[in-house]
């Protein structure tokens, strides 16, 4: 509520950051297990004194050293530039809670990028016994670099005695930090024996690729024997609140309660488990018969599993951004109370300045929508006002925001989904009036039709 907000049309720029991190997960999750798998493959091929073994780490090195420095680096920038454009309150209250672990954080990623290029660069240039340190030097580094954002990430939902310390390291090392080390850790060996299959699936010699194939496969055991254990873990320390919007949901949509978020979860269990078949009755029983599409299938499954998982954590504590802290739209917790009382316009100081030159209510209005609600809706794409509002005038429009500045439950239907209106009265007529331009046409063509009375 400080800084201008980024607006994005139609898309919402919750999606801009949704899309580009979950990109960088991907790839993040597969720079970690990708590097324990070469630490341990490698680890295999000095053992064997196996060269073929070698050989096929060169080739699959090229592509992963690409991948993770590259693309890596380029949608880890992303994240920051378009989570500071949409959400800047939320950014630079977790930069400034967590400056040291984010320094830290920088210094093992900056290692892991050399150790990265120097694992590449060095093969055939230095002796095995070298090549092998560097390859549990990359795998030390980046398992790092994980240690430390976990911690940052696990905070967001639960933040736990940090509320009350604003200690740091209560942060960091948080009630669901160690479910999630694990989680992720499974996650990441899972994706690394994917890629692996993919390209051990391409290996001429059919004796040693059934080899390698089988090899690859057992990466993807450790998740489906453990993943199960390690998330009723971490489901049994977020706080209940959140285990109740799966099920009850921040979109219901279907019969009852059956929410978007109850969805996500069973197509989560689906897939793994037809991961889980398929990898058990193909490349690790049956090896010789795997090929280069079917280990793309794979992948294609394995990445969607972690793309739905991840979006069920975020979307687990909303609608805040640090959970019992700061909400999703920028606004402490704390502060409710005062800006409700003295005014949304008042207190923000980028709102502030723009009401003053503002020459209307509506332009007023479309202040507080900005730095309220713009953070998750759009006007007309993405969770738009224009559908949620329907034919509703701007009377019944301002019965609705009355009811979204209730901090009781009982009194707000949408009390632990949304976070609580703070303006003042004057404010919420003004927004009132600046919604009731949104969905006009929608009121005009309804009253045409018959189904509004006409005034």
């Amino acid at each position: 509520m400080n800084y201008p907000l980024w607006v994005v049309p139609y898309l919402g720029g919750s999606w801009v950051i949704g899309i580009i991190s979950i990109i960088h997960i991907f790839i993040s999750h597969f720079a970690v297990g990708g590097g324990i798998f070469l630490a341990l493959a490698e680890q295999m091929a000095y053992t064997r004194k196996d060269e073929r073994i070698y050989d096929f780490l060169k080739q699959h090195s090229r592509f992963f050293v690409l991948v993770t420095t590259v693309a890596g680096a380029v949608t880890g920038v992303g994240i920051w530039f378009s989570v500071s454009l949409v959400s800047p309150d939320g950014l630079a209250s977790l930069i400034q809670s967590f400056t040291l672990a984010w320094a830290e954080e920088y210094l093992f990623f900056a290692a892991e990028l050399a150790t990265a290029f120097a694992y590449y660069y060095t093969w055939d240039r230095i002796s095995r016994e070298q090549h092998l340190l560097l390859a549990r030097l990359y795998m030390a580094f980046s398992i790092f670099t994980l240690v430390i954002i976990n911690g940052i990430l696990t905070f967001m939902l639960t933040p736990g005695k940090w509320l009350t310390s604003h200690y740091w390291f209560d942060g960091v090392f948080n009630a669901t930090y160690f479910p999630s080390l694990v989680i992720r850790l499974l996650i990441m060996v899972a994706i690394a024996g994917m890629y692996a299959l993919v390209t051990s699936s391409r290996i001429k010699e059919p004796k040693f690729r059934a080899f390698m194939v089988r090899y690859c496969a057992k990466w993807l055991l450790p998740v489906f024997l453990l993943g199960p254990i390690a998330m009723i873990w971490f489901l049994s320390q977020i706080p209940n609140a959140a285990v109740t919007t799966i099920f009850t949901g921040i979109q219901a949509s279907g019969v009852g309660n059956f929410s978007i978020l109850a969805r996500a979860l069973y197509l989560s269990m689906v897939l793994s488990g037809t991961v889980l078949l398929f990898a058990f009755f193909g490349p690790f029983l049956n090896p010789k018969a795997f090929t280069f599409r079917i280990a793309m299938l794979f992948m294609v499954c394995g990445l969607a599993v972690t793309g739905t998982t991840e979006w069920m954590r975020e979307m687990l504590r909303k609608p805040y951004v640090v959970y019992n802290y700061i909400y999703s739209n920028g606004i402490h917790k704390a502060d409710i109370d005062e800006i409700t009382r003295d005014g949304f316009l008042h207190k923000g100081k980028w709102a502030s300045a723009m009401a003053k030159s503002a020459h209307s209510d509506t332009e007023r209005g479309e202040l507080v929508f900005r730095g309220e609600c713009m953070a998750c809706h759009t006007t007309t794409g993405y969770r738009s006002m224009k559908k949620l509002l329907g034919t509703r005038d701007e009377e019944a429009i301002g019965n609705f925001l009355s009811m979204l500045k209730e901090t009781d439950p009982k009194r707000n239907n949408y009390s632990g989904i949304m976070p609580p209106l703070a303006a003042n009265d004057e404010e919420v007529k003004n927004l009132a009036t600046y919604l009731s331009t949104i969905n006009e046409n929608e009121r005009n063509e309804a009253t045409k039709l018959g189904a509004l009375p006409a005034k």
